[in-house]
């Protein structure tokens, strides 16, 4: 039998915008109890743009506190994936090629 996986994987709430260049929101990871006993934290993504049309993407995961998350966030825990590494690796790939972020690799 597998792991049930909840409908509503991540929670939060916008704390800041300013568009194209930040955006800060509480992020509260919902896939065990163990994460959301740990509460929300604050993820910061900024955008600078740099000379020859290139961006600059600084992701800022505040896990002081919440140690599952950020065993999970780093890709250290077992079965919760890449941590954001994969997820940013993905990005760029989207943005570079337009594949999608699902295709060609095993999730588990």
């Amino acid at each position: 039998m597998g792991l049930a996986v909840p409908d509503v994987m991540v929670d939060g709430e916008v704390v800041e915008v300013d568009p194209p260049r930040r955006l800060v929101h509480t992020f509260r990871m919902l896939m065990d109890e163990t994460t959301v006993a740990e509460g929300f934290t604050r993820l910061t993504w900024e955008i600078d743009e740099l000379p020859g049309g290139v961006s600059k993407l600084t992701v800022i995961h505040e896990l002081e506190g919440t140690p599952n998350l950020a065993a999970m966030s780093a890709g250290e825990r077992e079965g919760a994936g890449g941590g954001w590494s994969w997820v940013l690796s993905d990005l760029k790939t989207l943005l570079e090629t337009g594949a999608s972020l699902a295709s060609g690799r095993d999730r588990g």
